[in-house]
């Protein structure tokens, strides 16, 4: 992670949260700890912010390198996420494709080799809720758990 990090060069990140006045409202979780946090959800595959918020207070001592001042809490990485536009974090990775783009491969096409690519939905769908209406108990509010989740 460190050398990823050492990839980002701290003039494109102030340029850019200068530019989109991504700090405005934040005094502590800033748009470099914001960036370093995903990343670091990302690569080491965390799937959620409460699994991200309790491995960075686990791991404290041990990823001091990230040059995170202050480890957001679940509250706050949920708020930033909602609140700090992802265009800043697309003008810092076009800003790094432009600067590192002479060391990228380029033998891959800029089209897909898939001719005929079929996207699959994975929605699930609650069989045999018609059939097994009478199932369980009913609860005081009188709504059944497949009932309520229809409408979510």
């Amino acid at each position: 992670m460190k050398q990823l990090l050492k990839l980002l060069s701290p003039s494109i990140i102030t340029r850019t949260v200068s530019q989109h006045n991504s700090d405005r409202y934040y005094k502590r979780f800033k748009t470099y700890d914001h960036l370093v946090t995903m990343l670091y959800a990302t690569l080491s595959g965390v799937s959620s912010l409460r699994e991200l918020s309790t491995i960075l207070l686990a791991c404290e001592g041990r990823i001091g390198h990230l040059n995170l001042k202050h480890f957001p809490k679940r509250s706050t990485l949920s708020d930033a996420n909602k609140n700090r536009s992802s265009k800043v974090f697309a003008n810092i990775y076009y800003s790094l494709f432009r600067t590192y783009r002479s060391f990228l491969s380029d033998s891959s096409p800029f089209s897909l080799p898939v001719k005929h690519l079929k996207i699959v939905d994975s929605t699930t769908i609650s069989l045999f809720s018609d059939i097994l209406k009478g199932v369980g108990r009913n609860p005081v509010n009188g709504k059944k758990k497949e009932k309520l989740l229809k409408h979510i």
